[in-house]
C-alpha cells in the first residue's frame, strides 16, 4: 500500500473530477456519508477535497471499511486488468521490475473476490485514458468468463 506519511492517494486531488471507488455491499451502512463523498449509493469518490476519512495519521477507517481501491493503491483494477497510476510518487521512483512482484501479489489478493464483486470494483476506463494515466502491468484478473489470473 501507500506510505502513511505521503497521503498522496487520499489527500486533495489535482482535479475536482471525481475519482470513483466502488464499495462492496458489506461496506455500506446508514452513516456512509460521514466516511465518504458519495457518487451514488454504492460508489465513494475523492476530488480536490481528498477523502473524508484521511487524517493527519493516515486513514481513519478500519481496514474492512476502506474501499478495495485503497488497499490496491498504487495499483488500480480497470477493465479487468491491473494497472499502476502514473502520477503516484511510489510508481515514479520505483523501477518497474520491483513493482511487478507487488502487482502479482495484489492480483492474487483480488482473486479472493467473486467475479461479480470484481466486475463491480473494476473501473471502466477508455483506452485513451488508460494510456494517458496508467501503466499496464500485463496482469489480467478477470474476463467475461470469470476470475482468471493471467500474467502476460
Amino acid at each position: 500500500g501507500y506510505g502513511r506519511d505521503c497521503c498522496y492517494c487520499c489527500g486533495p486531488q489535482e482535479s475536482n473530477e471525481p475519482s470513483p471507488m466502488a464499495l462492496l455491499p458489506r461496506q455500506l451502512h446508514a452513516q456512509i456519508e460521514e466516511d465518504f463523498f458519495m457518487l451514488d449509493e454504492h460508489t465513494a469518490y475523492m476530488d480536490d477535497r481528498g477523502c473524508k476519512a484521511c487524517t493527519s495519521t493516515g486513514c481513519g477507517l478500519r481496514r474492512e471499511q476502506r474501499p478495495v481501491a485503497c488497499g490496491l493503491f498504487p495499483f488500480v483494477l480497470a477493465n479487468g486488468s491491473l494497472y499502476a497510476y502514473k502520477t503516484c510518487p511510489a510508481i515514479l521512483f520505483t523501477p518497474l521490475a520491483q513493482l511487478a512482484p507487488l502487482g502479482r501479489e495484489a492480483a492474487r489478493w483480488l482473486t479472493g473476490f467473486s467475479h461479480d464483486e470484481l466486475r463491480h470494483l473494476s473501473l471502466n476506463v477508455e483506452p485513451a485514458v488508460l494510456a494517458e494515466k496508467y501503466i499496464s502491468l500485463g496482469i489480467e484478473v478477470f474476463d467475461d468468463s470469470g476470475v482468471n489470473l493471467l500474467l502476460r
